[in-house]
């Protein structure tokens, strides 16, 4: 009859292992994930702008577009000629 409440202990006190390794891992995952969902820099923390230009590139376009003719053709490279003998 000994035997067999030493066996039940052992299992009662197991069982109370396996349930706290559980709940450790439950509450190990939960911050993890809760500190993904933060630190994540892939997730937005604020209001998206639109990606542009910075004006002073926006103002020399237009400064040039209004000095029209101003810009010269693409120089090409000198033809090959070969020399005949």
């Amino acid at each position: 009859m000994k035997e067999n409440s030493r066996i039940q202990g052992a299992r009662r006190r197991a069982r109370a292992a396996k349930a706290g390794v559980g709940a450790l891992a439950a509450v190990v995952f939960g911050v993890a994930f809760v500190g993904a969902k933060i630190h994540a820099p892939g997730h937005t923390k604020g209001k998206a702008t639109p990606l542009g230009a910075p004006a002073s590139f926006e103002h020399k376009v237009r400064q040039s577009v209004v000095q029209g003719g101003q810009i010269a053709p693409a120089v090409q490279p000198p033809p090959v000629a070969s020399s005949t003998s």
